[in-house]
């Protein structure tokens, strides 16, 4: 467990946790801390579990000139407009430092479908959940 000062945020659907870190742990790392937060591997394996990290997306011209048209950077429901930020899966051995995870970031985790059950780690992406945060 690292005893670290500063923290990540993980979010699923409606739950948050916050994990200790520093700088040089790994993803797999987190995994493990929000495995135990659950019962350990009794409850879920980190190897069912999937983190994801928010990265900006490359704009293609016709996206910018679009932006461009919008009246300002929220949706509908006065949510900040997240179309051009997109959420890749970072591997188990990368480090949050090489990444730029920083104290406060936010981190998103995924569990594999059927892992109440206790199947198998799913080989392709449809048996994952989807990246789904509940907003209070």
């Amino acid at each position: 467990m690292s005893t670290g000062e500063d923290y990540v945020r993980v979010k699923r659907r409606n739950q948050t946790f916050f994990i200790h870190t520093t700088p040089s742990d790994t993803f797999a790392q987190i995994k493990a801390e929000i495995s135990q937060a659950m019962g350990g591997d009794d409850a879920i394996s980190p190897k069912q579990m999937r983190l994801y990290i928010e990265t900006p997306k490359e704009e293609s011209s016709s996206e910018k000139k679009d932006d461009d048209d919008n009246d300002g950077d929220e949706d509908m429901g006065g949510n900040k407009n997240s179309s051009n930020i997109s959420k890749d899966l970072v591997p188990d051995a990368a480090i949050l430092s090489d990444h730029g995870i920083k104290n406060d970031a936010v981190l998103y985790v995924t569990f594999a479908k059927g892992w109440e059950d206790g199947d198998d780690v799913p080989e392709d992406d449809d048996g994952w959940e989807e990246i789904e945060i509940v907003k209070p």
